[in-house]
């Protein structure tokens, strides 16, 4: 099965639009309590096959458990040189440091062991020909970080970066509320 045949199927077993909604003006990220409906911008749309094929080579659904350890993978293998679209990961990175610290930290710890997808350079035609184990293939065990003490500092300092995403609007809301009172 090739893997336009297995991304099919991922947005039929898991509700997701066709072609993982690259057409759709905006999207929704389900918070607990409330939808957040944010812009579904240009270089977004071209990344959203990569995440969701990051989903299919992990073996990660689309839960919240599912969509840290992704971030956290994608982290680790360098999505973060991907402005603006790396913001994402970062800020659910952070959220998963609280939510699922054991996902995040197993994502990030698979993704200093792997190749990105992002960082194959192929196009998007190319990489939908090939099956997954053909993908898994070209990324898994491909990179260059195998020293486990690098990877704890690496982990330190990209937990910290992903803190400052995640609490970056709370930091704000309460700086806001201090220079308030003190007028």
């Amino acid at each position: 099965m090739t893997l336009k045949e297995e991304l099919d199927a991922f947005y039929i077993r898991y509700n997701i639009p066709e072609n993982g909604g690259e057409d759709d003006k905006t999207f929704e990220v389900p918070l607990p309590g409330f939808t957040l409906r944010l812009p579904n911008y240009n270089w977004r749309r071209r990344m959203l096959h990569v995440h969701d094929l990051e989903h299919i080579v992990n073996q990660q659904d689309t839960t919240w458990r599912g969509e840290m350890y992704i971030a956290s993978w994608e982290i680790a293998t360098g999505f973060w040189r991907y402005f603006p679209i790396s913001t994402f990961p970062f800020w659910t990175m952070g959220f998963g440091l609280w939510k699922h610290p054991v996902s995040v930290f197993r994502g990030f710890m698979q993704g200093c062991r792997d190749k990105g997808i992002a960082t194959l350079g192929m196009p998007k035609d190319e990489i939908l020909k090939l099956t997954a184990d053909e993908l898994k293939q070209r990324i898994k065990g491909k990179a260059r970080l195998r020293a486990p003490l690098l990877r704890y500092l690496k982990f330190g300092f990209f937990a910290f970066v992903a803190q400052l995403y995640f609490l970056l609007p709370f930091i704000l809301l309460f700086l806001f509320f201090l220079i308030i009172i003190r007028f």
